[in-house]
């Protein structure tokens, strides 16, 4: 009778353990999952800031769309902080 007793005393610490345990996993992915994607809109916005910047300076779309080296390192100095 004891050793039932302590086999389901201790199943269900285990089983509250582990659901604890799951819980919090689940919040840390959610606020994971949700400071990527503003960090991903964020950078995408950087990007756009950085093409209009370039189009107001000068570059051309063949510029920017064909890879030219010019235009890609203004865009990426841009990103990092680098243009005005």
């Amino acid at each position: 009778m004891r050793l039932s007793l302590a086999t389901t005393a201790t199943a269900l610490a285990v089983s509250v353990v582990m659901s604890t345990v799951v819980f919090a996993q689940k919040t840390k992915t959610d606020a994971a999952r949700a400071s990527r994607a503003e960090a991903t809109g964020s950078v995408n916005d950087s990007y756009n800031r950085c093409v209009s910047l370039a189009r107001s300076r000068g570059y051309t779309n063949s510029d920017l769309d064909g890879n030219r080296a010019s235009a890609r390192n203004f865009v990426i100095n841009c990103m990092r902080g680098k243009q005005r």
